[in-house]
């Protein structure tokens, strides 16, 4: 397709990877992960793509060159029911300027990375954000009326 954007290339090669549709993908530079199994802290982070599929979360491999990209195997499937996310603006640190930090308690898990400001940050932390509204709206009281 002429024309189309960067992010939408990734959305279709983490779907061709997967072999299902992907509500969002962005890239992701991993810090720390975590989990019962052990701990991973790359010297310099991994350079991985996070990607949103009905009730998954993935980190895929991402293999980058200088004029291209290729999406390879799925590093982690993790549940997005019991996902507990926040991140941070760190406006000196660019171009990753978003600190991501992703943690299951239930699961013992947790992956820290940095995210680039882009429009797929930015659709990947609303929907993160509208995940974390519905299960606090599942576990309040009802209203009074």
């Amino acid at each position: 397709m002429i024309g189309a954007a960067a992010e939408d290339a990734l959305v279709r090669a983490v779907e061709q990877r997967l072999g299902q549709v992907v509500q969002v993908a962005a890239t992701v530079h991993v810090r720390v992960i975590s989990c019962p199994e052990g701990q991973m802290r790359p010297r310099t982070p991994e350079h991985t793509v996070i990607a949103l599929s009905g009730d998954n979360l993935w980190l895929l491999e991402l293999r980058d060159r200088a004029i291209a990209f290729s999406v390879g195997a799925a590093l982690a499937c993790l549940p997005r029911r019991g996902l507990v996310a926040h991140w941070r603006h760190r406006g000196w640190a660019w171009p990753t300027v978003w600190r991501l930090e992703l943690s299951w308690p239930s699961l013992s898990t947790y992956i820290e990375g940095d995210l680039v400001s882009c429009n797929d940050t930015n659709k990947l932390m609303g929907l993160l954000a509208a995940d974390d509204l519905d299960r606090a709206l599942q576990h309040a009281p009802p209203a009074i009326g």
